[in-house]
C-alpha cells in the first residue's frame, strides 16, 4: 500500500510540474502497449500541437491541452481509452485565440501481430476527440479524428524498474474546426509520422514522451501509473 500511495504522489506532482512548467495533447502512446484481459492504467499528458488547416486560404491552428486517460484491456489484444481534460485552440487567420474548454475522446487499441522472440509488437489505434474552446462570444469545436499503426519493443523485465517500451509509426488523421464567427476550417494535411517511449521508474508508475510531424507538429509529455 505504501508504495501504490508513494506511486501516485510521484505521478500527481509530475504532472502538475509538466503543465505549469511548459505549454506542449492527447497521444497515440501511454501507454503504448496493449494491457491484456484484466488490465488497467490511468495517465495524464499535457502537450502543445500545431497544424497547418485551410478554408480556401492556408492558415494554423495550435492548442495546448491537459488530458487524463484511462485505459481497459478488455481482452489479451484488445484494449480500450477514454480521455478527459482541457484545451484551448488558436486559429490565426481568423484571429480566434480561445480559452481553456472541454477536450472529451475515446479510442479503441488491437494488437495487429505480436513478434515473441524480439518482444515487439504492431499495434492499431483508432480515436476520435472532441474540444470546445471559447473566445468572446465566440465558440469554436475541433473534431479530431485518426488511425494509427506503430511497432514497439519491450526492453527489460515486466514489473522491474527501468522497464521501457520505445515505439513508431504512422498516422493518418482528419481534423475540422467549426464554429460562431468562423469559416470552416479542414486539415491540410492528413499523414504523419510519430515517435516516443514509456519508461517505468518503478514497477508500476511510468513516463511518456512523443512527437509528432507532418499531419501536425507536436509534443506530449505525460505521466501514468500501472494497476
Amino acid at each position: 500500500m505504501n508504495g501504490t500511495v508513494k506511486g501516485l504522489a510521484t505521478a500527481t506532482i509530475a504532472t502538475a510540474l509538466l503543465w505549469t512548467g511548459s505549454a506542449p495533447a492527447a497521444q497515440t502512446g501511454a501507454l503504448a502497449t496493449i494491457l491484456g484481459r484484466g488490465g488497467f492504467a490511468v495517465s495524464a499528458s499535457t502537450g502543445y500541437a500545431e497544424r497547418d488547416v485551410e478554408d480556401g486560404v492556408d492558415a494554423k491552428a495550435a492548442n495546448r491541452r491537459l488530458t487524463f486517460r484511462a485505459q481497459f484491456g478488455v481482452a489479451q489484444t484488445l484494449d480500450l481509452y477514454a480521455l478527459l481534460g482541457f484545451a484551448d485552440l488558436e486559429i490565426d487567420h481568423a484571429g480566434f485565440s480561445g480559452t481553456l474548454g472541454e477536450n472529451l475522446g475515446l479510442g479503441v487499441r488491437y494488437s495487429l501481430l505480436e513478434f515473441a522472440d524480439s518482444d515487439a509488437r504492431l499495434v492499431l489505434d483508432l480515436q476520435g476527440e472532441y474540444i470546445r474552446s471559447s473566445d468572446g462570444a465566440d465558440c469554436v469545436r475541433q473534431q479530431t479524428y485518426h488511425v494509427a499503426t506503430y511497432l514497439m519493443k519491450e526492453f527489460g523485465a515486466a514489473g522491474r524498474t527501468g522497464y521501457f517500451y520505445p515505439y513508431g509509426g504512422i498516422r493518418v488523421s482528419y481534423t475540422r474546426y467549426e464554429g460562431s464567427g468562423l469559416d470552416d476550417f479542414t486539415s491540410k494535411d492528413f499523414v504523419g509520422v510519430f515517435g516516443g517511449a514509456d519508461y517505468f521508474v518503478n514497477p508500476n508508475v511510468f513516463f511518456s514522451g512523443e512527437v509528432h510531424v507532418f499531419d501536425e507538429t507536436s509534443l506530449y509529455l505525460g505521466v501514468g501509473y500501472r494497476f
